[in-house]
């Protein structure tokens, strides 16, 4: 895949956001790709099974770079970032170390997830984020189990036990990583006051974002 590609990069709110792959643990009801048609506010997300190597990623970023300024680099696509956990540590480490240049080794890398990376690669990774992930938002959703496997719909090898595993993920990133958030989708369902204070006792920042219209990326 070239690097030029624009469905590896796309721009939003100030940040670029990185599409680093279409698979996912989950099956989150409030995700929109199937009815955006993998479409995202005019930017086609489908990689059709050809994923983007670091070397893509970076190239696209540097052109976008030189292009405009972003604030942040944003790993959040139509897909799970840490299914491809080592080529996200890898385009980390290549900003961190001065080899993006002309990206700046201290441009503010995040993470959106859903926190199932634990799970997925069977040992705590959060360590492996340590110095080059900046921020993580984890979309927790819920305090309540059995609401977190409704909304969530996880994969069946992940899906008893994945609610602590998310759990388990923000704990840690709340230790070890500059920032760590706890996301919510404002539903009308979910009891918004215990999974803020589930956020806060896992040490996390709570954040309730909207649900996207299904017309509104068409």
């Amino acid at each position: 895949m070239s690097g030029e590609k624009p469905t590896i990069v796309y721009r939003y709110n100030g940040g670029l956001y990185v599409n680093l792959t279409n698979r996912c643990p989950t099956a989150c009801v409030f995700c929109i790709k199937n009815a955006w048609k993998m479409d995202y506010r005019g930017s086609d997300l489908n990689l059709g099974g050809n994923e983007p190597t670091p070397a893509d990623v970076l190239a696209a970023a540097k052109k976008e770079w030189e292009a405009a300024a972003f604030t942040e680099l944003v790993f959040c696509g139509y897909g799970e970032p840490t299914m491809r956990l080592e080529a996200l540590l890898a385009c980390a480490r290549l900003i961190r170390n001065g080899k993006a240049d002309p990206l700046p080794r201290d441009l503010k890398i995040r993470l959106n997830t859903n926190g199932l990376a634990n799970a997925v690669w069977g040992r705590n990774v959060v360590p492996e984020m340590k110095g080059l992930i900046d921020s993580v938002h984890v979309s927790l959703n819920t305090a309540d189990p059995a609401q977190w496997a409704a909304v969530m719909r996880p994969m069946e090898p992940w899906a008893a036990t994945g609610f602590e595993k998310v759990k388990e993920f923000i704990r840690e990133a709340s230790l070890l990583l500059p920032e760590a958030y706890a996301t919510a989708v404002d539903s009308g369902d979910v009891d918004l006051e215990k999974f803020k204070d589930l956020a806060a006792k896992l040490g996390a920042e709570p954040r309730v974002r909207p649900r996207l219209d299904e017309g509104e990326g068409r």
